[in-house]
């Protein structure tokens, strides 16, 4: 009769809670940036008083890199490449060291299979993702997105 309460019911919540929590603060980070952005887009377009002083910024430099930066981040090409880094490495990261500390921790016989089942997962997840980001990278060198024959002006 005196079962001892399964760890895996207090774990697999609190990791869940945990990834959700990351995934809001991510997205409100983002939106936040965004804001800026655009807020800063804005009040660089209200200083500009007719047509003719736009068409005369938009062929300097900083006219350019203005136009460069309109195009929303998730277009950005590299980003989405360095996004996928840090994930698959946090997605690693976090499930080698939890499949330590599971295996170091006495927890009195066998870790629970469902908390190995999860930590394999992140395992997995980190380097598929880090698989996915090489695997983009060596495309968009290929077809000349990125590095070659482009000048650190023209990457978006």
């Amino acid at each position: 009769m005196n079962q001892p309460f399964p760890i895996e019911y207090i774990v697999l919540p609190l990791v869940f809670a945990f990834v959700m929590l990351l995934i809001v603060v991510a997205a409100i980070e983002r939106w936040r940036r965004e804001k800026h952005r655009l807020d800063l887009q804005k009040a660089v377009l209200e200083r500009v008083g007719s047509v003719k002083d736009l068409a005369e910024f938009l062929t300097t430099e900083q006219g350019q890199r203005f136009l460069t930066s309109l195009a929303p981040a998730q277009f950005r090409t590299h980003h989405r490449g360095l996004w996928s880094v840090r994930i698959g490495i946090v997605l690693l990261t976090v499930g080698l060291f939890l499949m330590v500390a599971l295996h170091s921790l006495p927890l009195g016989g066998d870790p629970p299979r469902p908390l190995l089942l999860l930590l394999l997962l992140f395992i997995a997840l980190g380097v598929g993702m880090l698989l996915s980001a090489a695997l983009s990278f060596l495309i968009g060198r290929r077809l000349g997105l990125i590095g070659q024959g482009r000048s650190k002006d023209d990457a978006v």
